[in-house]
């Protein structure tokens, strides 16, 4: 299903922004970076989701949709723009991830259970893509996958152990490190 079919399925006048408004907003910005010719189109309506999305670590309630949709446009994005979607996917999941350490609810599993609809885009991109800022933000959502979904933590492990271990990865090996580190830690703690 392509992205455009993603975004009209989802009743957009129904779910609340940050601002308790609908999420009219948007549904118009998803559909601007759908048809974005240029890397200041792509600036622009990836704030525009951002803002509508996530603030301060905080999820609106369609947050999720927002992400299920910016998963489903990773195949078909340009470069600059899937750079942008991979940041914003990675700035929503982080507040996913900090709600439901807090135990701040259903917003948050759902916004992760979105994200994870991504994973073996993920793994790939990082494996293929010679983009350092594509390749940093899977990293990043890779590690809190890794963090919330036991299921898929042996993989981002041996993922991120092999990127570590590829040797042209160099300019990333911090972030790998400490990913792996981090993921090591929770591993030690039994969380879940």
């Amino acid at each position: 299903m392509g992205v455009k079919v993603e975004i009209d399925r989802h009743d957009w006048g129904s779910l609340r922004s940050l601002t308790g408004q609908d999420s009219l907003i948007l549904r118009a910005a998803l559909l601007d970076l759908c048809e974005s010719v240029s890397d200041g189109d792509v600036d622009l309506a990836v704030q525009r989701i951002e803002d509508e999305t996530v603030t301060q670590g905080l999820l609106s309630e369609s947050s999720a949709a927002a992400a299920r949709c910016l998963v489903h446009g990773i195949y078909s994005f340009s470069d600059y723009a899937l750079a942008g979607t991979l940041d914003t996917l990675a700035i929503i999941a982080s507040g996913g991830n900090a709600m439901v350490q807090a135990q701040a609810g259903e917003i948050a599993k759902e916004c992760l259970k979105e994200i994870y609809l991504g994973f073996p885009a993920y793994c790939e991109i990082l494996e293929v893509s010679n983009d350092v800022d594509c390749r940093s933000s899977v990293i990043d959502l890779l590690l809190i996958c890794g963090l919330n979904n036991p299921d898929l933590r042996p993989t981002v492990k041996f993922t991120l152990q092999s990127a570590m271990n590829s040797g042209d990865m160099v300019e990333l090996g911090d972030l790998i490190a400490a990913s792996l580190a981090e993921l090591d830690q929770v591993c030690g703690k039994g969380r879940l």
